[in-house]
């Protein structure tokens, strides 16, 4: 049995804005059997283009996200949770914002600490 995961889409879940109000979609990725890949995400502008290089993998982790924010200057900005009916994913959703929050801060700290402002 192949653990590669075939992949059909992306479900946008978060928002991330920049005070000035541009914003980025985070995206996790589907399979084809239409569930979630919990840790597994794509960057997309509102027009669903990517906005920057995508790793060689396709995709991010939590971690990798945040770097990504860190290195582009998206400093300071609000992740907030895109709305649904669904009260399982309204969980995990907001689990979501919670670990990338995490994951933007433990950045800022190495960005800090490493002398890069």
């Amino acid at each position: 049995m192949s653990s590669d995961v075939s992949y059909s889409g992306i479900r946008p879940i978060l928002a991330v804005v920049q005070p000035n109000g541009e914003r980025l979609i985070v995206a996790r990725l589907t399979n084809v059997g239409a569930s979630s890949q919990s840790n597994r995400f794509v960057l997309r502008r509102i027009d669903l283009k990517a906005p920057w290089e995508q790793p060689e993998k396709g995709y991010f982790g939590y971690a990798e996200v945040a770097r990504a924010l860190d290195a582009n200057g998206w400093r300071g900005c609000k992740i907030e949770a895109m709305p649904t009916t669904d009260p399982d994913e309204v969980r995990a959703r907001s689990l979501a914002r919670r670990k990338l929050h995490l994951q933007c801060v433990d950045a800022a700290i190495r960005r800090a600490q490493d002398g890069g402002g």
